[in-house]
């Protein structure tokens, strides 16, 4: 085994944690404000992890660049998607989740 799969195979379990990180979060969380810093933060550093794993195994090759392609892509997108969920949910209306903002006085 060369050091360059072992490396890719640690990139690819680091975003495996986060995606599982970040769907434990979605499910887990109140209110769908609550929601968008799992499911674009985590999502997006699993994702890019994953992708940079397979670059590193996969080598200098035409497959690097559309991979890089795509992780370029999947930082753009996660963000502003997450920006059009949260800017939609507060346009409708939707409440947040105030339990945990009472104060005891």
């Amino acid at each position: 085994m060369m050091a360059r799969d072992i490396i890719a195979g640690i990139l690819c379990a680091v975003g495996t944690f986060f995606f599982i990180l970040g769907t434990t979060g979605l499910l887990r969380l109140p209110d769908v404000f609550s929601r968008l810093h799992p499911s674009t933060k985590c999502d997006t550093l699993g994702g890019c992890s994953v992708l940079i794993g397979l670059m590193v195994h996969s080598g200098f090759s035409f497959d690097t660049l559309k991979l890089l392609l795509i992780v370029a892509f999947l930082l753009v997108s996660s963000a502003t998607c997450g920006h059009a969920i949260g800017r939609s949910a507060f346009v409708k209306g939707i409440p947040i989740w105030k339990k945990g903002l009472e104060r005891e006085e």
